[in-house]
């Protein structure tokens, strides 16, 4: 008895589709590129119980004529590729005649077509891939596809769907995908007969970011743009000011098809380099068009990640171009005075406010005048320190405020800036380009530093002896459970060197196995913020000036290593909104 079976096409099909139609907004996709690779220029799409009772695109593209419309679903039936040789240059989302076929298996279908040959539409109703009625029908030009009971014949699978607001979420994510790369094509979104999103034909991509994410994001969209013989990377990203706690406000494009790429994903976070704090995700909004015969879009079962032919040269394309639209651009965080509130609410405010004002002055008065002083140190500093690539970024400093801010102010501002965190970008900076350069400098020990370590910190430091001495710490094994430190770098002047090569070694264990520039990263900010002064630390003139001539200067002045603004400005105008000197 023989043991290969040829499997039913039924069951073929059902089994694609457990590949290719995950859940009601995988089905959604893969009608929405039928319809963009149509040439639809309007398409909207009705969704119902969370696309579990119905999925409906509709759309005015070509059409179809009887013949065509039956064929589609069929399995591996496609218009757009012929030979394997057109795989090797594939412009259209669809190319593998799958989806339709996948989803007739496990749903039932009503789709109503006409193509501009034609008088008169033709339709066809498929349930669970078996055709149950066709004809001809009255119909405009274009097609609707309705997807009924998604599932209804394969339960285990509709068990295992998410909750309705979840498959909501993932079917409003796939519409807005496609409307952020087509932004040449209307696009409607109705939820359970109410709409959700529309995008107007005429609406510009950072028109449907506003729609999409609010005014907040769009105002903070910076345009960036990198060009080379066969890459082009364009777009938006956000300024680091406005982030999120998820990656989920990450959109990638590969000629317009939208993708998840860990590498490029990377690649952004480089070209942001210290600007992010940990744990914050940009919004990013990144185009790549690239000739298709240097990516293959046909390495995954939903088409949702690519493989470049140069992995590392498009890497490098997207993180200059984020890098230099970042570098062009004024990214100082400025506090500003809230005004955005409506008249009556600015009177219970300001009615509010005003009897705490009362209270606060009639019981407080003595806590008012006799609290503890705010420490001041007024500097005799004279002139401006002023950078000389950047002409917004000078001030004229007037003193040092609670031993930790140097404040100053320019034409139009008061600026404040973070000691601390100014001078550990200045020295993370010096640090990393010696490193790049071979030139880090050190300073031998007269009296070598015995530093006692555990069994895992030792495994640590003999694995990573290299990683040490880039660092400029030169560490010799000295018994059992000791290190002997016979140097250390000068940046780090007086300091003992014990703490530095101690959080060196925990960072290691973290990053036992990171790429090695990511580990030294993340090593010379920890050298750089054990260095830097800190917090309650008295500056006198001279070594405040030092301070904000190395800072202006910088590579990078808008965040420490950490992602931290070292520099802050408050508008006059703000100011004086403050004291109702201005309304």
């Amino acid at each position: 008895m023989p043991k290969i079976n040829i499997l039913p096409d039924n069951v073929a099909n059902q089994i694609a589709a457990g590949e290719v139609i995950a859940r009601p907004s995988s089905c959604v996709k893969e009608l929405l590129e039928n319809s963009i690779d149509a040439g639809a220029q309007n398409i909207t799409v009705s969704i119902e119980n969370a696309g579990k009772k119905k999925i409906e695109i509709k759309d005015d593209g070509s059409g179809m004529d009887g013949e065509d419309l039956k064929n589609a679903f069929l399995r591996h039936a496609t218009s757009k590729i012929r030979t394997i040789e057109d795989l090797n240059f594939i412009e259209t989302l669809g190319f593998r005649g799958e989806a339709l076929a996948s989803i007739a298996s496990v749903a039932r279908i009503e789709a109503l077509t006409r193509s501009k040959d034609e008088d008169t539409g033709s339709f066809i109703n498929i349930e669970g891939g078996s055709i149950v009625k066709q004809g001809k029908k009255a119909s405009n030009i274009g097609t609707i596809i309705s997807v009924k009971d998604l599932f209804y014949n394969t339960p285990a699978r509709l068990k295992f769907l998410k909750s309705d607001y979840t498959e909501e979420a993932n079917i409003i994510e796939t519409v807005l995908n496609e409307a952020l790369a087509r932004v040449n094509i209307s696009f409607k979104l109705e939820l359970d007969s109410k709409e959700n999103m529309f995008f107007p034909k005429s609406s510009s991509l950072k028109e449907r970011v506003r729609i999409a994410s609010g005014r907040e994001v769009s105002d903070a969209l910076i345009e960036i743009s990198h060009f080379t013989d066969n890459v082009k990377v364009t777009g938006y990203i956000a300024k680091p000011s406005v982030t999120r706690q998820s990656r989920g406000p990450q959109f990638l494009f590969v000629n317009n098809r939208c993708i998840q790429s860990r590498n490029i994903s990377y690649a952004v976070y480089e070209g942001y380099g210290t600007l992010l704090m940990k744990g914050k995700y940009p919004y990013t909004y990144i185009f790549i068009d690239i000739n298709p015969s240097l990516v293959d879009v046909n390495v995954h079962p939903t088409k949702a990640e690519v493989k470049f032919k140069d992995e590392r040269f498009v890497y490098n394309c997207v993180r200059s171009a984020v890098d230099g639209a970042l570098k062009k651009h004024e990214l100082t965080p400025s506090a500003y005075f809230d005004a955005g509130i409506d008249n009556a609410a600015a009177g219970a405010i300001k009615e509010g406010a005003q009897d705490a004002i009362n209270g606060f002055f009639a019981n407080e008065s003595a806590v008012l005048f006799n609290g503890p002083a705010i420490e001041y140190t007024k500097s005799t500093i004279d002139g401006k320190t002023r950078s000389q690539t950047r002409e917004y970024l000078w001030l004229k400093a007037l003193g040092q405020v609670h031993k930790t801010y140097i404040v100053g102010e320019d034409d139009d501002n008061l600026v404040v800036i973070d000691q601390h965190a100014a001078h550990e970008k200045a020295i993370y900076e010096k640090i990393m380009d010696a490193i790049s350069q071979g030139a880090l400098k050190v300073q031998e020990l007269l009296i070598p530093e015995i530093i006692e370590v555990t069994p895992p910190e030792k495994r640590v430091i003999i694995s990573n002896t290299g990683v040490f001495s880039r660092l400029g710490f030169f560490l010799e094994e000295f018994g059992e459970r000791e290190f002997k430190i016979s140097a250390h770098p000068v940046i780090i002047r007086d300091k003992a060197a014990a703490p530095f090569v101690k959080e060196i070694t925990a960072k290691l264990m973290d990053k036992d196995k990171a790429d090695e520039h990511d580990v030294l990263k993340h090593l010379c900010a920890t050298v750089a913020c054990r260095a830097a002064v800190k917090a309650g630390d008295v500056l006198n003139d001279a070594e405040m000036t030092e301070l904000l001539n190395n800072y202006v200067e910088l590579k990078d002045p808008h965040s420490c290593p950490h992602g931290r603004p070292p520099i802050i400005k408050i508008p006059f105008d703000e100011i004086e909104k403050m004291f109702k000197r201005k309304l």
